[in-house]
């Protein structure tokens, strides 16, 4: 070849090169939109199902509170509580995932299979199937959220605080015995606990006259619970009484067994104290200061309203801030034995 052919071959070979790399670029560019197209509906579908479950536990919040609520406005039971407690997440999450299915244009389906007892007496277990799909992409994941309920002096989580829920037990019991009044986060019963004990042909009822008790689930500190009896004066257990905190229970009944009006169950459940009024006038014996034995049924084993011997914890101008406990209430909390 002559000199010219070989310069205009070589500038042939020159004008090859950058075709061949922007070929390679393209071919580069298709495949990495092949690649991430799968990725990015994966994240979609899996931020879709996260917030579906992360909803679950303000929703089961949600239906609680409004349950409590009607409770404690009517004084009536609810039976089968935990079916009707499923039955009413269930309502409110399939309003979520069809808001969903609208906006993303995404199957999501979760159904709540199960609301029990947690082996956490200060929560519930629900147990849910969650599926989302879109186009090949399927996320599906059977979830078990334990979800407290109680609240707290210094709670960090909104959700909790915003669905503050009530003890319905007190109302239902003394249905039909007096009005009951709530003041901040305490139930003062007047004369209707009094009433309610007098029904049941109970000596020195009037110790409960005007008495009080929690109204929100507070899950006490003072754990072990002998720390209640640990202090100078009895401090930590007039801390306990005064903040209206909860304590683990075998005799306790449990939030659902609580919707139906049941004082006591076979679940591990919680108990609390109720509180006579401040008084002078020192009663030796009154029936015990809690709350499933006070709203048991007198005389019907294992159900049973018994006695307990005065505990003063506090004392000011010669009045005296007491309870009535058992020793095995008293043991339990590590107080002086009768």
């Amino acid at each position: 070849m002559d000199n010219n052919g070989y310069v205009m071959g070589g500038i042939a070979f020159l004008l090859i090169i950058p075709a061949v790399i922007i070929s390679t670029m393209f071919i580069n560019v298709v495949n990495l939109d092949e690649t991430v197209k799968i990725p990015i509906k994966s994240d979609t579908i899996q931020h879709i199902s996260g917030d579906i479950e992360s909803n679950i536990p303000i929703l089961t919040l949600q239906v609680l509170k409004e349950n409590s609520d009607m409770v404690v406005k009517t004084g009536e039971t609810i039976p089968n509580s935990r079916e009707t407690i499923k039955r009413s997440i269930q309502s409110k999450i399939d309003d979520l995932t069809s808001k969903y299915q609208e906006n993303t244009g995404i199957n999501i389906y979760c159904k709540i299979n199960n609301v029990d007892n947690s082996l956490n007496p200060y929560a519930i277990c629900v147990n849910s199937t969650v599926d989302v799909h879109c186009n090949t992409s399927t996320i599906s994941k059977n979830i078990s959220q334990d979800i407290q309920f109680v609240c707290s002096d210094s709670a960090t989580d909104s959700s909790v605080e915003s669905y503050k829920i009530q003890d319905p037990l007190p109302f239902i019991k003394t249905r039909g015995y007096g009005v009951l009044t709530v003041v901040g986060d305490k139930i003062n019963y007047g004369t209707t606990l009094s009433n309610y004990l007098k029904s049941q042909g109970l000596n020195n009822s009037e110790a409960y006259e005007n008495a009080s008790s929690p109204l929100y689930f507070k899950k006490c500190p003072y754990d072990p619970y002998n720390f209640h009896g640990n202090s100078n004066g009895l401090l930590n257990l007039k801390n306990c009484i005064d903040n209206g905190y909860y304590h683990e229970s075998r005799a306790g009944a449990c939030i659902f067994c609580r919707l139906e009006g049941k004082s006591t169950c076979t679940h591990f459940g919680l108990e609390t104290f109720i509180v006579p009024s401040k008084s002078s006038v020192q009663i030796p014996t009154a029936p015990c200061s809690v709350d499933h034995v006070i709203f048991g049924e007198y005389g019907h084993y294992p159900i049973e309203i018994y006695p307990g011997t005065i505990l003063e914890y506090y004392r000011t101008d010669n009045v005296s801030y007491h309870i009535f406990l058992d020793n095995g209430h008293r043991n339990k909390y590590g107080l002086p034995l009768t």
